[in-house]
């Protein structure tokens, strides 16, 4: 395919996905999931398609093609002739960074089709009336023509109570790969929130060696001849020894270079985007729908700061009208203290009232809490409760809502996990009725997660929801009931999962005394 038909061709399909609106309003139906689930896998057989014929025609390095090789011609060059190469190397140009920015829309758009696939498979479990056979989780992709393997087509939807999902943050989603857009749309503070969401998910694990680059000396034809090779990593290689196998017993090392991988809590960057947008985008809409009620109660006068708020808005618009080569900031202070005084805001020594100012800044304090800490909350949360309620095995094997994920963190990606402000816990808790808890020391949670897992491996024990819950209320200090309810599992069985806990941490009979010690040997 030529490769301006390819662009062109991949372009369109990506403004016809931009034009799409997605609802999830009656996603509890069958027809209306199963119509948006099968639109996103469609969308995402085609986006791959496309990714990899763009990959083989070398759209991953496209600058490549332009690179100069060989020496430049000698002797003076005319002006017409500079004037072709330069008109020609920006043509290729031009054509390479339309290859790399399509490339680009593509990834960005497979990781919002797949995060917003992992929310919907999260979300439900479809059961067959007929045959009662029941598909959850990467399953229900097998139903694709809604035909159960029984060929019936009577399929019922159950609500996933105890699943991890978020499916707010769909309609959020690049699905066009449009990032930069919907960057752009974002308020300030809301960008700053990104930012922030967008370190959290970086947060790297301490380097593990790769590869190795060794610098040897060998006895080539009774000369010593030095030579620079790459050999993969082996935490208890013997380097030397692998060097002797293939360069002779004469072999030597001089200098090793080990080369460090650090992944990131999700490894990849066009996932950490399109996660990041979706939450702070979400959270923004339900931050606005409740922040005047919230002020009116916070603020001692919310109709002065409404009326400043008014006139800072008027003038920028003035300063922007009668721009006159001044210093733009310096006219919207001239209008806005017009505007001010007009308004009776400012004191007679043409100062800002103080209770005006007092309200302003808790004003800020208080947006400054909500839309930077409630989408930490949000994915920290999310985050923190599919950790608790799957297992090692799970999220190795499969994405989820959340691909790229790594199955288990060491201590340096564990202090992402911050324990949330008291406040903005509350403030959920009142306006958005959110199933989520303040957890002292919620990294101390995550560990002992990690460590109960190691501790169960090949053991036979079932990783779920309940023994999540059971560490939480362990480590996290939440109550049986409390921790029962925000996991949507039944008391009583996270009772019974925190003595199995308790039991396995520290056995208290002798025989099982006799095996923990069998288990350690």
């Amino acid at each position: 395919m030529n490769e301006s038909v390819l662009i062109g061709r991949s372009e369109r399909f990506l403004d016809q996905i931009k034009r799409k609106q997605i609802s999830i309003e009656d996603i509890q139906k069958t027809e209306e999931f199963f119509k948006l689930y099968n639109y996103l896998k469609s969308n995402m057989d085609t986006l791959q398609d496309m990714r990899e014929n763009m990959e083989m025609k070398g759209y991953t390095a496209p600058y490549r093609s332009i690179n100069k090789y060989g020496r430049p011609p000698s002797g003076e060059m005319k002006a017409e002739d500079m004037y072709d190469i330069s008109r020609h190397s920006q043509y290729f140009r031009m054509n390479a960074a339309a290859k790399k920015n399509i490339l680009d829309r593509v990834k960005s758009a497979m990781s919002s089709h797949r995060i917003a696939i992992g929310h919907l498979e999260e979300f439900v479990t479809i059961e067959c009336e007929s045959c009662h056979k029941k598909y959850r989780g990467h399953e229900i992709s097998e139903l694709s023509q809604k035909k159960c393997e029984c060929g019936e087509t009577n399929l019922k939807l159950h609500i996933n109570q105890d699943g991890v999902y978020r499916l707010e943050i769909i309609p959020f989603l690049p699905l066009s790969g449009d990032y930069m857009v919907k960057l752009s749309q974002l308020s300030p503070i809301s960008r700053k929130a990104f930012r922030s969401m967008v370190r959290i998910l970086k947060q790297e694990k301490r380097g593990i060696v790769k590869t190795v680059t060794l610098v040897i000396k060998v006895m080539e034809d009774g000369r010593w001849v030095r030579k620079r090779v790459t050999i993969d990593a082996n935490d208890e290689g013997n380097y030397e020894k692998e060097i002797r196998k293939q360069y002779g017993s004469n072999a030597r090392i001089e200098l090793m270079q080990f080369h460090r991988k650090k992944p990131s809590i999700i490894n990849d960057k066009q996932v950490q985007t399109a996660l990041s947008l979706g939450y702070v985008k979400h959270t923004e809409n339900q931050i606005l729908q409740f922040l005047p009620e919230l002020l009116g109660k916070s603020l001692n006068d919310k109709s002065k700061v409404d009326i400043y708020q008014d006139a800072l808005n008027t003038a920028l618009k003035k300063a922007n009208e009668f721009d006159t080569g001044e210093d733009p900031e310096t006219l919207k202070t001239i209008f806005l203290n017009k505007e001010l005084d007009e308004r009776g805001l400012l004191d007679a020594d043409g100062v800002l009232l103080e209770s005006l100012k007092k309200d302003l800044n808790k004003k800020e304090k208080i947006e400054k809490c909500l839309f930077q800490e409630i989408p930490r909350i949000y994915i920290l949360w999310d985050l923190l409760h599919y950790y608790l309620t799957t297992s090692y095995d799970r999220r190795n094997k499969y994405s989820g809502p959340f691909p790229y994920l790594r199955p288990e963190l060491d201590s340096n990606q564990i202090k992402a996990f911050q324990d949330f402000p008291v406040e903005a816990v509350n403030i959920i808790h009142e306006y958005l009725g959110e199933k989520l808890e303040y957890i002292p020391h919620m990294a101390n949670v995550l560990s002992s997660k990690f460590s109960v897992e190691k501790k169960m491996k090949g053991l036979h024990l079932q990783m779920g929801t309940a023994m999540g819950a059971a560490i939480l209320s362990s480590k996290g200090g939440l109550s049986v009931e409390n921790a029962a309810l925000v996991f949507s599992v039944d008391s009583e069985d996270v009772a019974k999962e925190k003595e199995n806990l308790s039991t396995l941490q520290k056995p208290v009979s002798n025989k099982a005394k006799r095996f923990m010690e069998m288990m350690k040997k």
